[in-house]
Order: structure tokens, then sequence, then C-alpha cells
């Protein structure tokens, strides 16, 4: 289990979901030597260096990270070819606002069943300094709308440990883990365990009821803090379900689904 390999993050740790991607991508890099890593020239923002092994140039070919310049399709589309020759396990990674660059060849993997990953950062509309251009309010539902593209948006540290694995367990298709530029709480209403595992099914309750269940309340990404904290406010017969994947619950046999969100309870925000 890829997940095995993964230490557990400290119960206080505040990361940003692209600086927990940082410590997650080492021992998986460690654990699956075919894997590549690339940038568009953003190494030290998106933090998806693989650091045992360097650039890949002429004096390093053992070099398993791909300096790209600033061409996002460029870097999606050679990423779709490394994954055609079927050799490697490709990855790269931007901001997720220029997935706009990048979704020809995305969609094109998406097409061709390529299991390119995409590690996109600086997720949500809490982004910082940068202002409108760098905001991607809409770029995750746009790309939820791409068939057999798979989305994920961890919530926190052991999401993200989950994230990466389901992204590297997908065979049949290409998946993009949107990241955040910002810290975010851990989410000890459930175990490490349940919350790796709950990514890898696309959805999990996180808090579940107390009492009588009368309301769900659903998030993904940075959101999910929020709905913990409504569900406070609400009582016990709140559910909070992170549902980091849409594709991925989908694909979730019937029975698992109607246990995460029950058909008898309406009242869902």
């Amino acid at each position: 289990q890829l997940l095995e390999k993964i230490p557990l993050f400290p119960a206080d740790a505040k990361l940003a979901t692209r600086a927990a991607g940082k410590d997650v991508l080492q021992p998986i890099a460690a654990e699956v030597p075919l894997l590549i890593s690339g940038s568009a020239d953003l190494h030290g923002s998106t933090l998806n260096y693989i650091a045992a092994d360097k650039d890949f140039d002429q004096g390093n070919r053992a070099g398993r990270n791909l300096r790209y310049g600033i061409r996002e399709h460029g870097m999606a589309a050679i990423s779709n070819g490394v994954a055609y020759d079927g050799i490697f396990h490709a990855s790269c990674a931007t901001f997720l606002v220029f997935a706009d660059y990048s979704r020809p060849s995305m969609r094109l993997a998406a097409l061709a069943k390529l299991p390119v990953i995409y590690i996109y950062t600086h997720d949500s509309i809490g982004v910082g300094e940068d202002g409108p251009t760098h905001q991607p309010v809409e770029t995750v539902s746009a790309l939820r709308l791409i068939p057999n593209f798979d989305v994920i948006r961890p919530a926190d540290p052991e999401e993200t440990a989950g994230a990466f694995a389901a992204a590297l367990e997908r065979a049949d298709g290409p998946t993009l883990l949107a990241l955040t530029r910002q810290a975010v709480p851990m989410l000890n209403e459930a175990s490490p365990q349940i919350r790796r595992a709950g990514v890898l099914k696309g959805g999990y309750v996180l808090v579940p009821e107390t009492a009588p269940l009368t309301h769900i309340l659903l998030a993904a990404g940075s959101e999910v803090q929020w709905a913990v904290a409504a569900a406070k406010t609400l009582g016990a017969g709140t559910r909070v379900v992170s549902m980091p994947s849409f594709l991925r619950f989908d694909r979730q046999p019937a029975e698992y689904r109607e246990a995460i969100l029950p058909a008898s309870c309406r009242k869902r925000v």
C-alpha cells in the first residue's frame, strides 16, 4: 500500500495543501521510481520538486524534474506524449488558474485515457496578493465538466496524501490535484486513515451526526473547515461530508453512495 509509505502529519499541523504535497511527493517518488515531475517555471511555488533526483538535463539523465519554462500547453502536451509511451508516469504543475492554457491537452488526456497527474496549486479565492488574474474561481467547475477527468480538492494534509495515492492508482485517465496556497487546519474530526481512504472513494463522512440526521453539509478543499464550523452551529443532527472528487464518488457502488448521502435526508447544502 502506497499510503503506508507516507508518514502521518502531526495532529496540530497547519499547512497549505501544496506544502503537504511536497512532503507527500518525496516518499511516493522513492516508491515509484518511474514517476517524473515537472513545472511551468513554478517549482518554488507549486512545490512538486522530487528532491532526490534533481533536474533532467544533459549532465543528469537520471533527473526526474523537467523545467518546461512558462509553457503550460507544451508541458501538458509533452506529458501526454510521456503517458502514451507508457514507461514513465508523468506529472506536471502550475497554478490552477493557468489550467486554461493546458486545457486542450488535458481534454485529450481524458479522451485517450492517459494517466497524467496535474499538480495545480493556488486553489480557491483566497490566493493572496496577486489579484483577479490568479483567482481560479470558476476553473474547478469547468474542469469537472470534462468527461473522464478526475478533479481532487483535498481539504487537509491527510487528504492530500490520499489524493496523491488516488492519482497514482488511476490507470484509465488523468487526475488533477487542486492544492491550496493558504494554510488549512487538520480535520481531526476523523482519523488520518479515514481521511486518506475517504479520498480514494471520492467522498466520505468527516463529521457524523450524533442525533437523528436532519442536515448534510458537503464541501471540498479549503471550504471543508467552514462546513465543520457550520455543523457545530446547526446542531447534533448535522453530518459533514468531505467530497474531494465528484467522479470518484460517482464510481462507487450504490450502497456506499447511499450510506454517505442517504436519500431520506433532503436538506443538503
